[in-house]
């Protein structure tokens, strides 16, 4: 029964992309491989000892733009992590490390709007809603969702991430500020809930770089989730990483790489993330 009760970690976003950099251009497709490396962290349980969730990520997007203002794109998302033991089944099975495997997210449809003329813009805006369309036992986001079976336990979290919704929706505000000597600021406030069931996050993340040249750009990169919608978890349980990158282009090819760290305990371990792309 145990075992039946199982949900997958919490590592809705595989490769951990800022959007409000170019899309495909227009009349082209893109494809984009993604991958990552990151770790969070079980929650406590009843005097327990927290356990490391691990996972190799990856995403594979197919996009396509008819004009230089729209994309749309089908994204899968795959993880290579362990389960993770809902707080309800307390600290049965070692408290929640039956093993690694692979494991599919489903389907994500994403569409984004955004000035054509950004680059010739001090400040551009956009939008990007993404649709996440996830299997039965599924990777879901990472949603928040009341930890029932931990109230009114002392030291247990008033949320958790165990929502397992097979539909839910982001919505992604962008606003892009382009500075003087080449640098750009890009702003996305992450907004993501459950369509057929409970949970919530706002995920809100941070992009500020420098063009070097023609090929290069470098800078730091913030991701985080602050928890449920109308509620700031506390600041250790909050996802926290910090990363610096570099983007670069070589023979068509656009190439990014990333390595951070995660600054709270929820979050506290190496993250790696890189990426591939080409367009067609």
């Amino acid at each position: 029964m145990a075992a039946g009760a199982l949900v997958l970690a919490p590592f809705g976003a595989a490769a951990e992309e800022i959007q409000g950099n170019d899309p495909a251009s227009p009349g082209h497709f893109q494809v984009e491989q993604r991958f990552g490396y990151l770790t969070t962290f079980n929650p406590q349980q009843n005097g327990g000892r927290r356990v490391p969730q691990r996972a190799v990520t990856g995403e594979t997007e197919i996009g396509y733009s008819p004009t230089e203002w729209y994309e749309i794109a089908l994204t899968s998302p795959y993880a290579f992590a362990r389960t993770n033991v809902p707080m309800a089944l307390g600290n049965v099975m070692d408290n929640g490390v039956p093993g690694y495997s692979f494991q599919s997210g489903g389907v994500t449809i994403r569409q984004t709007f955004i000035q054509g003329d950004r680059l010739e813009r001090t400040v551009f805006v956009g939008l990007v809603s993404r649709t996440i369309l996830a299997p039965q036992g599924g990777l879901t986001p990472d949603l928040w969702v009341a930890n029932k079976a931990g109230a009114g336990q002392p030291g247990a979290p008033r949320f958790v991430q165990e929502a397992t919704p097979r539909v839910a929706q982001m919505f992604t505000p962008i606003i892009g500020v382009n500075l003087p000597n080449d640098y750009q600021l890009i702003f996305n406030a992450n907004m993501t809930f459950g369509i057929d069931g409970a949970g919530s996050a706002f995920e809100p993340s941070v992009r500020f770089v420098k063009r070097l040249s023609d090929r290069w750009t470098v800078g730091i990169e913030h991701f985080s989730n602050l928890g449920p919608f109308g509620y700031i978890l506390p600041w250790n349980q909050q996802m926290q990483t910090l990363y610096a990158v570099a983007d670069t282009r070589f023979k068509g090819f656009e190439f990014s790489f990333g390595v951070g760290y995660g600054l709270t305990n929820a979050s506290r371990g190496l993250a790696i993330k890189t990426s591939i792309g080409k367009d067609f």
